[in-house]
């Protein structure tokens, strides 16, 4: 027993360990990042697509007057690729998941929205499945967009079901604006020539070869399911920023690499994610805290921003998801109505509420993932 304590104890250690030797190569990826700026004018061209994209994407929202702008201008960001080919191709998956979402929301919405239990399920299932077409479908990412958009239109109805509806139109129109500004910066800003479609192993040999990408699609949705029972245990009240925190935990799914990814690399990825998440919460919260009331200046702050965000999605130091999720996360608590936020308050909420959620995230699929010996046994059977 005192071996057994023992062995425990350094595991531990080592955890914490290693924890610490992430932290530092994380921080020193990003100081370099920010250090390279302007270096490579490739880098720099797509952080102002991504710029363009957004800010172009947020004053269509605003005059559109939509309900949910921050939803659009991430939709702006998220459809972009290195090409304009890739860019629409991205789009249209994107946009087809979210009808598809949309309309499965809504039918579901009217026996889910009354058993939370039923609920919790389908948000579990659902989530499994868009993380599992992300590894196995050439169209893995409508898969997961039909998966987060349903998930958005049955926790945003929550209080009120006969809202179902219209919150399933909203969410459809916010992409449909999203993608196609997108779409208009790629055709104007990108260079344009056909690529390949992505490679993908298919369908047919889920309890077999792809067995891996299975349980990991299961470990994913435990999670989300995780993170909306602790939001309920706490009682917090407000149902949309709920619906906020699960989307953007769903948007960024812990995608293993073949599906055979150990904890090791699950807790890079997952760390990186996190830390992308506090360093634009961070930002934004600075931005936030200026007050700034002109419609132009909040417009160049987040295309500022959103500038160096893909400038480190795009770098070489080995932490793209940081910037994913930097400029993600910076979107998102930035833009919440239609004119510069009055107050910081609510960003301070959202910015909690998504940081919890992805720290929740991270800390179910540390626990859930394999180790080395783990996965080992695992591909053998």
């Amino acid at each position: 027993m005192r071996l057994g304590i023992a062995r425990y104890g350094r595991a531990v250690a080592e955890d914490f360990r290693e924890g610490a030797r992430l932290l530092d190569r994380t921080l020193t990826g990003f100081w370099r990042e920010l250090a390279d700026i302007g270096s490579r004018p490739a880098q720099s061209r797509m952080g102002v697509v991504a710029a363009v994209s957004v800010v172009l994407t947020t004053s269509v929202a605003l005059l559109m007057q939509l309900d949910a702008p921050w939803w659009a201008a991430i939709s702006g960001y998220m459809s972009l690729m290195s090409t304009g080919a890739g860019s629409v191709r991205r789009g249209l998956l994107r946009l087809s998941g979210t009808i598809a979402g949309a309309f499965l929301g809504f039918v579901m919405g009217r026996w889910l929205l009354y058993d939370q239990v039923a609920l919790c399920l389908f948000l579990g299932a659902a989530t499994m499945v868009g993380v599992v077409a992300v590894q196995v479908s050439p169209h893995g990412l409508a898969w997961l967009f039909m998966a987060i958009t349903s998930s958005l239109v049955l926790l945003m109805s929550l209080n009120d079901p006969t809202t179902a509806f219209q919150v399933a139109c909203n969410r459809t129109i916010d992409v449909a604006v999203g993608v196609s500004c997108a779409m208009v910066t790629a055709k104007v800003l990108q260079d344009w020539h056909a690529e390949p479609p992505p490679t993908a192993p298919g369908w047919r040999h889920l309890l077999g070869a792809q067995w891996p990408s299975v349980l990991h699609g299961l470990r994913a949705g435990i999670s989300v399911v995780t993170v909306l029972i602790v939001w309920t245990m706490v009682d917090l009240p407000d149902v949309g920023e709920m619906a906020v925190t699960i989307a953007v935990v769903m948007a960024a799914p812990l995608i293993a690499d073949g599906g055979t990814s150990t904890r090791h690399l699950v807790a890079e990825k997952s760390f990186h994610r996190f830390m992308g998440c506090l360093l634009g919460g961070l930002v934004a919260l600075a931005c936030l805290a200026l007050q700034v009331e002109s419609l132009f200046w909040w417009l160049a702050m987040i295309g500022g921003v959103v500038w160096v965000g893909m400038h480190i999605q795009m770098g070489r130091h080995g932490i793209p998801y940081v910037g994913t999720q930097f400029a993600f996360v910076y979107v998102i608590t930035m833009v919440q109505g239609l004119a510069p936020p009055e107050s910081i308050m609510p960003g301070v909420d959202r910015f909690a509420g998504i940081t919890g959620g992805l720290g929740i995230l991270m800390v179910v699929s540390l626990l859930l993932w394999p180790n080395d010996q783990e996965l080992k046994n695992e591909l053998r059977s």
